[in-house]
């Protein structure tokens, strides 16, 4: 195998079975890594502190860092007051001092005190440098993270939406140096279960990206690869017993509805393509590596499995099957059992009163050959919970499972274990 055949392999051999272990991948998170080796959006000021000014500032960073957050705030408060009255309120030097108090104030918790400390430090900024000025996005994003402990989630949104708009208004929309910024909202967006916002984004940074990457790259495969697990979010969000939907409105900058009469391109077919484009890849770049090709091929299937397409699905397992052959211990592993796709199990609006005990429920499945579920026996619930109960057993009704397959055919499997471990309240004395 060469050298860049192994690097596939290796590429695609972490990332397969996406979408069983989707839960442990972030979307797009390798492209902040591909983004920041191709540009840096850090600007420097032109004020530049004196030199004894940013050697206290740095030692009150690190002072923040190791949780001396009363003495920061003490110190840089009269270093900002001496720059005040000196220079007056808005003296480009009081920026970075309003930053290291609100990050003081924020580590004691008092988030309130530090949206207004990053506020003043955008004010000054903006005198300084312009309302358009991308020196502002520090401040930007300390505003939004302060707002969002402190529960001001509107407010917030509307920071983090003016920090990425700032950078589309200074680099314009087909400039790949967008793409941190982009990537920034995107997780936001996705962090608050804001999926369809975060897949208008999604579709422009692939389109960046491609520009950034050369067609024959490796990278492209876990460019597709994460572009598909972003568009399978917007349809199957991943569940991981915390509710995280907060209630506010999106605005993505610079998004055009489409013309009445026409809809926006489904997730379902955009992943498809994408994953297709995988498949493709390794087929041209790794012809003789059997697994490969088949783990790539795979993720294809369940996407259409996934998505209903149960004909399709089946004919592409039918295929990885024999394909198989002179590895018998993968296609056990692949095909020996039915393959949990996705669930929506229970969610808890509040996880902070959890204590460190769990509750459980058991059910024995039967999983027909189309990969759905006709059959729920409930096993063990403990402690008896009549509700917990009730939704779990809905939820695997519609979960989605890869069929097991046997002789090249799918199969029914009766007594499929399911088990839900959820958190129970903590007690008290």
């Amino acid at each position: 195998m060469s050298y860049s055949e192994w690097t596939l392999s290796s590429v695609l051999t972490a990332q397969s079975n996406f979408l069983v272990d989707f839960s442990r991948i972030r979307p797009f998170l390798w492209l902040v890594v591909v983004s920041l080796t191709l540009i840096s959006n850090d600007v420097a000021p032109t004020d530049v502190p004196t030199l004894n000014e940013q050697s206290s500032l740095d030692g009150l960073r690190e002072r923040v860092e190791l949780g001396e957050y009363q003495v920061v705030i003490d110190q840089v408060s009269n270093q900002i007051n001496e720059i005040r009255e000196a220079n007056g309120n808005f003296d480009a030097r009081l920026a970075d001092p309003y930053i290291v108090l609100g990050d003081a104030q924020l580590g004691l918790g008092n988030a309130e005190d530090a949206a207004e400390s990053f506020a003043s430090a955008l004010n000054v900024t903006r005198m300084n440098k312009g309302l358009h000025s991308t020196d502002q996005l520090t401040s930007l994003y300390r505003i939004a993270g302060a707002l969002s402990v402190a529960g001001d989630y509107q407010k917030a949104n509307e920071a983090q939406e003016r920090a990425y708009g700032i950078m589309l208004n200074q680099l314009g929309s087909r400039n790949p140096q967008l793409l941190p910024s982009m990537l920034k909202l995107i997780d936001w967006y996705e962090s608050n279960r804001r999926f369809s916002a975060a897949k208008i984004l999604y579709i422009k940074a692939i389109q960046l990206a491609n520009r950034a990457i050369p067609s024959d790259d490796v990278r492209q495969v876990e460019l597709a690869r994460a572009f598909a697990a972003g568009m399978r979010n917007t349809v199957f969000p991943p569940m991981d017993g915390k509710t995280r939907f907060r209630g506010f409105e999106v605005q993505v900058p610079g998004y055009e509805p489409p013309p009445p009469g026409k809809s926006p391109p489904s997730s379902y077919s955009l992943g498809r393509l994408a994953l297709v484009d995988v498949v493709d890849f390794v087929e041209k770049h790794a012809p003789s590596d059997e697994e490969t090709i088949a783990m790539a091929k795979l993720n294809l299937a369940d996407w259409h499995q996934l998505f209903g397409r149960e004909s399709k699905a089946t004919r592409m397992y039918r295929e990885i099957w024999r394909e198989l052959e002179s590895l018998p211990e993968l296609r056990e592993s692949t095909f020996g059992e039915p393959k949990l796709l996705y669930i929506r199990l229970p969610e808890f609006n509040d996880l902070t009163a959890a204590g460190s005990d769990v509750g459980i429920v058991e059910l024995l499945l039967t999983v027909t050959y189309r990969g759905a579920v006709t059959g729920r026996i409930s096993q063990v619930v403990e402690p008896p919970n009549t509700d917990i109960e009730f939704r779990t057993r809905v939820a695997a009704r519609e979960a989605r499972f890869r069929p097991a397959m046997a002789d090249g055919k799918p199969l029914t499997i009766r007594g499929f274990l399911l088990t839900h471990r959820y958190p129970l309240p903590t007690r008290g004395p």
